[in-house]
């Protein structure tokens, strides 16, 4: 807009108006300010930004020594600038500097004006009163204007920047809380589904025997003895699982393979003394997992194979765990009983087992027919 401004003092040469060194230093200034306006360094090298601001701070103070039209707004509009482009730091330094730099040209400017000769200051007074009235008018109105308009943008801009900053941060803070409320329900859930599939049939387990052998204490003493021989391993297997649980929090350490298989031998020592004993198939082929996901994928079969113990009446299981391009397969099958896929089934177990494969961002698949058994796959992405 300043320069346009020149621009329009040459139009109306014809008028009376005449450019001088100061007119011509003025436009030559405000066109490559124009120019630089038009792209912003963000991004680029730090070299290139403060070359950016050098140049542009560079430009101002030779409007400011070799003219009588000072820019001091545009040096402000370049300090803003620079709070985008350069460090804090940086931004102090341009300060500091270009603050001494503009004084010391003024300093110069003003001193070598008043070596002016007084005929010379006359001849230019006279021909500035020789403008015509009107275009005096004129361009005190768009340099009153522009002027205006620029400080009136600067000042509303940074104001809007301020109150957007702060609406964020509110906003920031309002989200962080609800995330924090959220975090403590997931936890929340995350906690009683891991008491369900690890302690809780467990100790169903272990109350189950206890009552039985108090039961049968007096009546028959060799049941009630086997009842507590079976609640002995259940109290260990919960100790043990505690342990393992407390390990993996502080430790960090989780081996699947291992823990699957232990888990394998613990359900087969437990049917070995009954007349229909469980034989379970494994094939692992598992890669180093993260520990998030180990976890889940134990909890996962541990659910699985306590289902095939209670409902299944099954005598065969077939457990393979295998990486595939899809991602991490667990398949767990058994020649059990079976259930009709068209029932919506409800249960906490396998519910809990839909919940831990979203949580790793996978899908479980059910198929079930009455008499022929049940297949799970889980498929988790890695």
């Amino acid at each position: 807009m300043f320069a346009l401004r020149m621009v329009s003092l040459l139009l109306n040469r014809p008028l009376g108006v005449e450019m001088g060194r100061d007119e011509y230093i003025l436009l030559i200034v405000t066109g490559m300010l124009a120019v630089l306006s038009i792209f912003s360094p963000i991004g680029r090298p730090l070299w290139q930004r403060r070359t950016y601001i050098f140049i542009e701070i560079f430009c101002l103070l030779i409007s400011q020594a070799f003219s009588l039209y000072g820019l001091d707004l545009f040096l402000y509009f370049v300090f803003v600038k620079s709070c985008f482009l350069l460090s804090r730091k940086d931004v102090i330094y341009t300060t500091v500097v270009s603050g001494i730099a503009w004084q010391i040209c003024l300093m110069w400017q003003l001193t070598h004006a008043s070596s002016v000769p007084v005929e010379e200051l006359r001849a230019q007074f006279e021909e500035w009163l020789a403008v015509p009235r009107h275009l005096v008018i004129l361009d005190t109105i768009v340099n009153s204007s522009v002027m205006y308009i620029a400080a009136s943008l600067l000042v509303i801009i940074l104001s809007l920047t301020v109150i957007s900053e702060r609406k964020s941060r509110q906003q920031a803070a309002n989200l962080s809380k609800e995330v924090e409320a959220l975090a403590t329900d997931l936890e929340r859930t995350r906690i009683a589904r891991d008491i369900h599939d690890s302690l809780g049939h467990t100790l169903t387990a272990l109350d189950v025997q206890l009552e039985l052998a108090q039961t049968l204490r007096k009546e028959d003493p060799s049941h009630s003895l086997f009842a507590l021989d079976h609640a002995k391993q259940l109290s260990s297997q919960s100790l043990q699982e505690v342990r393992r649980a407390i390990s993996t929090m502080r430790g960090g350490h989780f081996n699947l393979s291992s823990a699957i298989d232990e888990l394998v031998s613990q359900v087969e020592k437990t049917y070995s003394a009954r007349t229909n004993p469980l034989k379970i198939e494994t094939r692992l082929a598992l890669p180093q997992l993260p520990l998030q996901v180990s976890q889940q994928l134990f909890l996962i079969v541990k659910e699985g194979l306590t289902n095939i113990q209670k409902h299944s009446q099954a005598s065969a299981v077939k457990l393979w765990v295998e990486q595939t391009p899809e991602g991490i397969v667990l398949s767990l099958s058994d020649n059990g009983v079976g259930f009709s896929s068209s029932s919506h089934y409800q249960g906490f177990g396998l519910r809990g087992m839909r919940e831990r494969a979203q949580l790793l961002g996978g899908r479980i698949a059910v198929h079930s027919t009455i008499g022929e058994g049940t297949v799970i796959q889980v498929t988790v992405p890695i």
